[in-house]
């Protein structure tokens, strides 16, 4: 079996501004909605405390959906759409699927990694496998996802490979 294809860093920086763009339209969305309700309920024009609740809303909205997209993306299908459009995948470092409680430590180590000026994307320039530090403190790792999907020899293929777990001689059916 071939070893997978560590993703390039390029290809995973433009991918992670394709989900920043995919994820800001959706705050932006939902922020102006949330921000126009908040605004019909309080008096306007608001007073600077009521704009500071307002603005510390609003960025809770954004972690909270930052966190939503990133966990859920990559812990149910190991790719978010950046992802996909760039042919990435996120897997654990013995290639198995990633998982809701990993991708959840991924994405808090993306935050750890961001901090200290970003020095700890520095991985991705540095490193054999282009993994940054939330890729180490996760145990994940980010390959070419064609590679990924590449059946190795002597495996059967997708189309004998019978998808239910279920038989005809089953009870059930």
């Amino acid at each position: 079996m071939r070893p997978l294809s560590p993703g390039g860093a390029l290809r995973r920086i433009v991918a992670f501004e394709v989900d920043q763009l995919i994820w800001g339209a959706l705050w932006l969305l939902l922020s102006s909605w949330g921000g126009a309700f908040y605004l019909s309920v309080s008096r306007w024009p608001g007073d600077p405390r009521s704009l500071a609740v307002l603005a510390g809303l609003l960025a809770a909205l954004g972690v909270f959906l930052h966190a939503i997209y990133w966990v859920l993306f990559v812990g149910g299908c190991g790719q978010t759409p950046g992802k996909m459009i760039l042919d990435l995948a996120v897997i654990s470092r013995d290639g198995s699927p990633v998982g809701y409680g990993r991708s959840a430590c991924r994405w808090g180590g993306m935050a750890v990694a961001a901090l200290p000026l970003g020095l700890g994307f520095l991985g991705l320039l540095v490193t054999r496998e282009k993994r940054g530090l939330h890729d180490l403190l996760a145990g994940t790792r980010v390959v070419r996802a064609t590679s990924f999907r590449e059946v190795p020899p002597g495996l059967p293929s997708e189309g004998s490979v019978r998808l239910s777990k279920f038989t005809d001689e089953s009870p059930l059916l």
